[in-house]
């Protein structure tokens, strides 16, 4: 699984490619332990929406992470985060659905950015009522 916090540097620099983290990384970049499955590999249909967005976005602590990323407590498998009690399965979204409500969120999120959603539009009739 490929991770990177680097930032794209400016268009005449050069090519940059994610590197793979190890194990030590990973948990220094998300506080604590965490495990990882393969993304197209679930136990269940709806486990990490049964994949196939490359990462989720965290409705609890509104940070991104890659799909297959956990943290193991006890029988649940929370958001890799460790300040964070949001359920890797059940508060996660697809980073692209997050994405076309804010347009100007990047392609590829950066791992332990914050993303607030943008607040709901308010119905046209609703200023009415």
């Amino acid at each position: 699984m490929n991770i990177s916090n680097v930032p794209k540097r400016n268009a005449g620099a050069a090519v940059q490619r994610e590197v793979p983290l190890g194990q030590k990384d990973l948990e220094k970049l998300f506080g604590g332990p965490v495990s990882s499955t393969p993304a197209r590999v679930a136990n269940s249909p709806r486990l990490f929406h049964g994949k196939f967005a490359d990462h989720l976005w965290c409705g609890h602590c509104k940070r991104t992470f890659p799909n297959g990323m956990y943290r193991q407590v006890g029988e649940f498998r929370l958001c890799p985060y460790a300040d964070c009690d949001g359920h890797a399965s059940v508060d996660a979204m697809p980073w692209e659905r997050v994405k076309s409500t804010n347009p100007d969120y990047p392609a590829v999120p950066a791992t332990g950015t914050l993303y607030p959603m943008a607040p709901p539009a308010v119905p046209a009739r609703a200023a009415f009522f």
